[in-house]
């Protein structure tokens, strides 16, 4: 996977282009994740006046990388606004460079099998598994709920999974009677 990170443009940049194009603008963020948990989620908003224009979501892991290791909430606003620029039309002047500097950068660091702030951690995870992130998600909902972790959660597959999450989120989850199950706290 080739490609020039100075092709994709920083939000910082798509911000400033947003904020002097609509001067009524404004941009509104929300943590969907428990607050304090190690996998945060967060959604932005771009409005102008009372119209919502555009919308974007991001999820970082705390100490996934260096900067992760103290700012990973900050780390995933910024990606979450990104996102919602980029929805916005916002992604640069090549539709194809849609992703900012920052994804992309993430996804060098990811494709080269380590993460290059972590060399020491290697990227194995098998085709169709639930992510780290997913997991990790899914045990702070699970906790936040009260709920013991499901046998075999560590080895969901990623439709598996989104269900969960899915049912935790919409508060239609059913606990299995599972005895034994690992306890979240």
């Amino acid at each position: 996977m080739a490609f020039n990170l100075d092709d994709y443009e920083p939000v910082a940049a798509r911000h400033a282009r947003w904020l002097a194009d609509h001067p009524n603008g404004r941009t509104m963020t929300h943590m969907i994740s428990a607050p304090g948990a190690d996998i945060c989620v967060i959604r932005a908003e771009l409005w102008i006046e009372d119209i919502c224009v555009a919308t974007g979501y991001a999820e970082e892991v705390r100490g996934a990388g260096n900067v992760n290791r103290t700012s990973h909430v900050e780390n995933c606003e910024t990606s979450a606004v990104g996102r919602a620029l980029a929805n916005a039309g916002y992604a640069g002047s090549d539709v194809n460079k849609r992703p900012s500097r920052e994804e992309m950068s993430k996804v060098q660091r990811m494709s080269q099998g380590t993460d290059a702030r972590m060399p020491s951690v290697q990227v194995t995870q098998p085709a169709g598994a639930a992510s780290d992130k997913q997991i990790g998600f899914a045990k702070s909902l699970l906790k936040k709920a009260g709920y013991p972790y499901p046998q075999g959660l560590e080895s969901m597959d990623k439709r598996d999974m989104t269900a969960l999450i899915d049912a935790l989120k919409a508060g239609t989850y059913q606990p299995p009677n599972n005895d034994g199950a690992e306890e979240p706290f």
